[in-house]
């Protein structure tokens, strides 16, 4: 039986303004609390304490844009 050829995967060159704003090494888990109405979001998989405090700031700036300030396609 013959092999599949590996997907090749492209890598996006970024504008000089732009930057990735998504990690591929972080694990994400999404719970309701059972006593309220409260989701909690976990995000883990840091190396460091500096490392889980940088992106807790960049989600802090970023995640109401884009919850709160983008649209939905269908």
């Amino acid at each position: 039986m013959a092999k599949r050829p590996e997907p090749i995967i492209e890598e996006e060159e970024l504008k000089e303004n732009e930057e990735f704003i998504s990690r591929d090494d972080i694990d994400i888990e999404v719970v309701v609390a059972e006593e309220s109405n409260d989701v909690y979001v976990k995000f883990s998989g840091f190396n460091d304490d500096e490392d889980a405090e940088e992106y807790a700031q960049f989600l802090a700036e970023t995640l109401p844009l884009l919850l709160f300030e983008s649209t939905r396609l269908h």
